[in-house]
C-alpha cells in the first residue's frame, strides 16, 4: 500500500469519526434539552403537587383565593396574575390580584364578553396571547386606569363540571419569548384543582350557613311551640285544675251542681286533647306517613274549617296519589305555610287548595281572596327577619321544583309549585342540583 493511499483511508476514518462526533454532540443537545424539559416538568408537577396539598388544607375564600393567584404567577414565572370570579348578576369581578398588576383592580366588574378575560369567560376556551397591545380583543382601559402595561397574557376558565366559575389570568412572562403551549398545559391543570377547591369552599360555606339557620330556625319553632303551649293546653289544664278543686268543694256543700260541674271539666279536657292533637299534627301529621298527601290535606282542611276562619276548598286530580316520602313531606308543609299565611295576614274570606298533574308536571296551587300584598316588599322583611316566604323557596329547591308566588295589594295571592314529574317519581328528590336545605315553620 503506498502512503498516499494509506493517507486518504486515514483522511476517509477521521472525516467519519468527525461526523460521528457531531452527530453525538447532536444526541447530546438534544438529550441534555429534552433532560431540562422533563427537570421543568418535574419542578412544575412538584409544584402542583404543593398548590393541591395547600388548596386542601383551607376552606376560607381569602386565603384560598390568594393562595391560587400567587401559584399561578410562581408556576408560570409571570409578573402578575389576576382572578376574576362569576357573580349572581352574571358578569366578572376582579377578587384577587398579585404581583405587579394593581390593588386597585380588586373589586372592578367586567361584563362577560368584555376584554380577553371576558371573551374566556364566554367561549370557555383558553386565551395564549404573546401580543396582547396588538390583539383586537384587549381592552386598553384597564391598562390605561393602573398604569400598567400587558404584553403577554395567558387565561383560561375556570370550571366545575362543565360550569363557569370564573378565569384565571397570568400576565408578562419573563421569558421574552412568551407564553408557550405547556404554560397552557400547566396553567388549565392549575385551574381545574382550584376550580374544584372554590366549590368546595362554597359549599363548606353554604352548609355553615345553612347549620347557623337551622340553629335560629329551631329556636324559632321552640319559641313558638312555647308560645301555643302556654296560649293553649296548658292554659286548658291549669282551667281543669281549677274545676276539679271547685268540685271538691260542691261535693261537700252543693253536690246537686256536681255532674255539671263535671261536664264542663269533660269539655275542657276534650278541648285540651283537641289543642294538643292539632299542634302535633301541624308538627308532623301522622296520616300524612300512613294514607299519604291527599288524605293528610283533606284532615288539614277538615281541622282548619272546624275553626270556622276562612272556608278552605280542596280540588284534587284524579292523577294526585303517593309520592315519595319526602316530596310528600316537603309539598305538604309548603302547602301549610302557604296557608297559614293567608289566614294569619290575608284577612282571607276563601282559600283554595288544588293539586294536578299536568302533562309531566306536577302543580300544587294555593289561591286566596285577601288583601294581598306587595312582594317586593315583603320579601325584603322576611330576609331581614323571618323565614316563611325563604323556607318554601328551600324547599321547592329541595324537590326541584319553581315556586313562584302572584300578589298585589287588594288582589289576593297566588303560591304556586311546579315539580317536574320525573324528579319525584324517579326518586331524585335530592340532586346535586337540587341541595337539601333545611326548612323550618315561621
Amino acid at each position: 500500500m503506498s502512503q498516499t493511499q494509506g493517507d486518504t483511508d486515514w483522511s476517509v476514518r477521521l472525516a467519519e469519526l468527525e461526523g460521528r462526533l457531531r452527530l453525538l454532540e447532536r444526541e447530546y443537545q438534544s438529550q441534555r434539552q429534552e433532560l431540562r424539559a422533563a427537570y421543568q416538568e418535574i419542578q412544575v408537577l412538584s409544584g402542583l403537587q404543593d398548590v393541591a396539598l395547600a388548596l386542601a388544607s383551607t376552606l376560607e375564600p381569602g386565603p384560598l383565593l390568594r393562595h391560587i393567584v400567587s401559584a399561578a404567577m410562581e408556576l408560570m414565572q409571570a409578573e402578575g396574575a389576576s382572578l376574576l370570579l362569576l357573580t349572581e348578576r352574571g358578569d366578572l369581578v376582579f377578587q384577587v390580584v398579585d404581583g405587579a398588576v394593581s390593588q386597585q383592580l380588586v373589586g372592578r366588574r367586567l361584563k362577560v364578553g368584555e376584554g380577553i378575560s371576558g371573551w374566556v369567560a364566554q367561549t370557555g376556551e383558553p386565551a395564549l396571547v404573546n401580543d396582547a397591545q396588538n390583539d383586537p380583543r384587549f381592552s386598553r382601559e384597564t391598562d390605561a386606569d393602573t398604569g400598567f402595561r400587558t404584553e403577554s397574557l395567558l387565561c383560561v376558565p375556570l370550571e366545575y363540571q362543565g360550569r363557569l366559575l370564573g378565569v384565571l389570568t397570568v400576565v408578562n412572562k419573563a421569558d421574552p419569548a412568551g407564553f408557550g403551549p405547556k404554560d397552557l398545559k400547566w396553567l388549565k391543570a392549575l385551574a381545574a384543582l382550584a376550580a374544584v377547591a372554590i366549590e368546595n369552599s362554597r359549599l363548606y360555606h353554604r352548609l355553615r350557613e345553612e347549620r347557623d339557620r337551622m340553629l335560629i330556625v329551631q329556636e324559632e319553632v321552640r319559641k313558638k311551640l312555647a308560645r301555643d303551649l302556654h296560649d293553649g293546653p296548658t292554659q286548658t289544664v291549669s282551667t281543669m285544675v281549677m274545676q276539679v278543686d271547685f268540685i271538691k268543694k260542691l261535693l261537700e256543700k252543693d253536690p246537686e251542681k256536681v255532674p255539671a260541674e263535671l261536664d264542663r271539666l269533660s269539655r275542657s279536657g276534650q278541648q285540651a286533647i283537641h289543642e294538643m292533637r292539632t299542634m302535633l299534627f301541624d308538627l308532623r301529621p301522622l296520616v300524612l306517613e300512613t294514607q299519604g298527601l291527599p288524605a293528610a290535606l283533606q284532615l288539614f282542611v277538615e281541622r282548619h274549617q272546624a275553626e270556622g276562619r276562612a272556608r278552605l276548598h280542596l280540588h284534587l286530580d284524579e292523577g294526585v296519589g303517593r309520592y315519595p316520602a319526602q316530596v310528600e313531606g316537603a309539598i305538604f308543609s309548603i302547602v301549610q305555610e302557604a296557608v297559614n299565611n293567608a289566614l294569619k295576614h290575608a284577612q282571607a274570606q276563601n282559600i283554595w287548595l288544588r293539586l294536578a298533574e299536568k302533562g309531566e308536571t306536577l302543580v300544587v296551587e294555593v289561591e286566596d281572596d285577601g288583601v294581598g300584598f306587595s312582594l317586593e316588599t315583603v320579601l325584603q322583611a322576611y330576609e331581614r327577619e323571618r323565614f316563611g316566604l325563604l323556607n318554601m323557596r328551600e324547599r321547592a329547591q329541595l324537590l326541584g321544583g319553581e315556586l313562584t308566588i302572584v300578589s298585589a295589594p287588594g288582589q289576593g295571592t297566588t303560591v304556586m309549585l311546579r315539580i317536574p314529574i320525573e324528579r319525584i317519581r324517579g326518586g331524585k328528590e335530592c340532586t346535586e342540583d337540587s341541595p337539601i336545605e333545611p326548612a323550618a315553620a315561621s
